[in-house]
């Protein structure tokens, strides 16, 4: 493993990047991927990069080209290539080796469907694209962990003059890696599950009380969360800071929309979209949300949208008017406040633990004039 890792004359600074460094080595050497390197093969007798990945991440030799996996699952190759298109999968050339049984057994499983008429060749693609996006976003997630967050760790504390560091870094790395692995496997699938079971209970009961599966849509608050300031922050802070701020942004919201009945829906860089259905409790994890970052010194403040209507569910994303209505309200709140429309306020009028002043309505980009009311928590007696 010492030989996979040139460490060099390195300074203190530079330890977390080579535990890094060292954890991604042993990674791969755990997968399988170093036997050529450590067979002492020919330069020329090495395989390719992409080659490596593939024996060790695919389970199997890269053995088929697109055109032969398409051939023996009895898939069209247009329709092959359609669907890896829309799971995200990088285009490989005609002649390019790179596909394994796992490969075959996949799109058999399609070709299966297909054949049994149990979903069409739009229909899976539909399915792919918000799969496919998914699973880039976890693999990029995990990467990440893996290497930047057990990468420090395993460096935690070591002396760069250490003549062991070389070999004590591989090894504390092969040893995270082997308990690591199987805990990342079973942990996907297992949330994938719970996820799966949460969606398919909220899409058969929406109202907890009976079953309706008529529509994709139904009505719902819509929300965005918005850091203020961040473009003056990114500037300012170090990328470490930066990644920490984030974090305890991403964290305090899924924590408390999901605290509250709902669900995040998306990150769109330093703001995040959520759905809850009820309003109240949209707006009380709003306010919520609010608060925590306004005490907190070491935190930006936010400001936030709420719109409330008839919202349309597709490939775990939302969409209709109620939405951009919702993002533009955004923009127009200021630091630490909550802005809502009309139909979400006409849902609050009732609610005691929140008052309602009316704004003047204002022209925003899809929108000549929109009316809104700031949001604000009654002063109890």
């Amino acid at each position: 493993m010492a030989r996979i890792i040139e460490l060099g004359a390195a300074g203190v600074n530079e330890l977390a990047r080579l535990g890094s460094s060292s954890l991604l080595a042993a990674l791969l050497a755990r997968l399988g991927l170093l036997n050529a390197i450590e067979a002492d093969l020919e330069p020329e007798a090495q395989v390719s990069p992409a080659e490596v990945i593939t024996r060790g991440l695919l389970a199997g030799e890269g053995r088929y080209t697109r055109l032969e996996v398409a051939e023996q699952a009895g898939v069209d190759l247009d329709e092959a290539r359609r669907l890896w298109r829309a799971l995200g999968f990088p285009e490989v050339g005609d002649e390019q080796r790179v596909f394994t049984s796992a490969d075959v057994a996949a799109l058999t499983d399609v070709a299966g469907l297909l054949g049994a008429d149990i979903v069409d060749g739009d229909g899976l693609v539909e399915l792919a694209r918000p799969l496919g996006n998914l699973m880039s976003r976890l693999a990029a997630a995990q990467t990440s962990f893996i290497s930047e967050v057990l990468g420090a760790r395993i460096a935690a504390g070591r002396k760069v003059e250490d003549p062991h560091l070389s070999d004590d870094l591989a090894a504390q790395a092969l040893i995270t890696t082997r308990e690591l692995l199987p805990v990342l496997e079973r942990a996907t699938v297992y949330a994938w599950r719970r996820h799966l079971a949460a969606e398919v209970g909220r899409a058969l009961f929406p109202d907890g009380s009976g079953l309706d599966v008529s529509a994709e849509s139904r009505q719902a608050a819509v929300g965005f969360i918005d850091l203020t300031g961040y473009t003056r922050l990114s500037r300012n802070v170090d990328l470490t800071e930066l990644a920490r701020v984030l974090d305890r942004f991403e964290t305090a919201v899924l924590d408390t929309v999901v605290a509250h009945g709902g669900r995040v829906i998306k990150n769109l860089g330093d703001e995040i979209l959520f759905v809850i259905n009820d309003p109240a409790s949209a707006a009380e994890a709003t306010m919520q949300l609010l608060d925590m970052f306004t005490v907190d010194d070491t935190l930006p403040q936010m400001h936030a949208g709420l719109a409330f209507g008839p919202v349309l569910e597709r490939g775990g994303d939302v969409f209709g008017p109620v939405v951009n209505v919702a993002a533009r309200l955004t923009s127009l709140a200021r630091k630490g406040t909550i802005r809502v429309d009309q139909a979400m306020a006409t849902e609050l009028a009732d609610a005691q633990q929140f008052t309602l002043s009316v704004r003047a309505p204002r022209r925003v980009r899809g929108y000549l004039q929109l009316p809104s009311y700031r949001l604000r928590r009654a002063h109890m007696p």
